[in-house]
């Protein structure tokens, strides 16, 4: 295999880094977090896909039956038992929204991680042009989805409508590794059309000269 140029280099180092970071960011439950300082919240921490609780009485119970605590995956059968349904309240709109464009994110990343390993590993070297087109491509849309998520939960998440104690949570570490690791999606589909512009250039100055050591037989 040729030796690779330090676009590609970098670009697959910066896609490791994305993918490492938007991982922990997509699995950990720390996006909404409640100031630990603050001994009389009700709210702990929250995730993607996981919620915590200390003591949150249900919002839909007027009899003060029902109290959540722990972590429960945020699907939990637990959430929606019997009549009263708090994952309507847990899972917003503007959630909702966050959760699919990340986890559409989240997905295209992991696409670009096989791409990659399918490329060095499978020595696909005839079509490494389009296929640093198509790597670029496929990190543009997991960055503009995983951006827009980030937007969506940075503007929303922190909503005094939403979780109790509002003045006691703030955006946590799960939530900044999510953005750095939007940072790093922008920076590897950069480098991939960096490297794909480098190919093309020696695609073509290639057959420039296939094409002048012809001319010269002819003559």
């Amino acid at each position: 295999m040729a030796k690779l140029s330090d676009a590609r280099i970098s670009a697959y180092a910066v896609l490791a880094i994305s993918f490492i970071v938007s991982l922990i960011a997509f699995s950990t439950p720390y996006w909404l977090a409640s100031d630990r300082r603050h001994y009389g919240a009700t709210f702990d921490k929250l995730g993607l896909w996981e919620t915590c609780f200390r003591s949150m009485k249900d919002p839909y119970d007027f009899q003060f039956f029902r109290y959540y605590t722990g972590c429960r995956w945020i699907f939990s059968y637990e959430y929606s038992d019997g009549n009263i349904n708090l994952r309507e309240f847990l899972l917003p709109a503007f959630f909702v929204a966050t959760q699919t464009l990340y986890t559409l994110g989240f997905v295209f990343l992991l696409l670009a991680v096989i791409g990659v390993l399918a490329i060095q590993l499978c020595f696909v070297v005839d079509k490494e042009m389009y296929a640093m087109r198509v790597l670029s491509i496929i990190m543009f849309l997991s960055a503009l989805f995983c951006t827009t998520a980030c937007i969506i939960f940075g503007i929303k998440g922190d909503d005094r409508d939403w979780m109790p104690d509002p003045e006691h949570n703030y955006l946590s570490w799960s939530f900044a590794l999510a953005v750095v690791g939007v940072f790093f999606q922008w920076m590897a589909s950069i480098l991939f059309w960096v490297e794909n512009r480098i190919l093309y250039k020696k695609e073509l100055k290639k057959q420039n000269s296939f094409d002048m050591e012809q001319t010269a037989t002819k003559s």
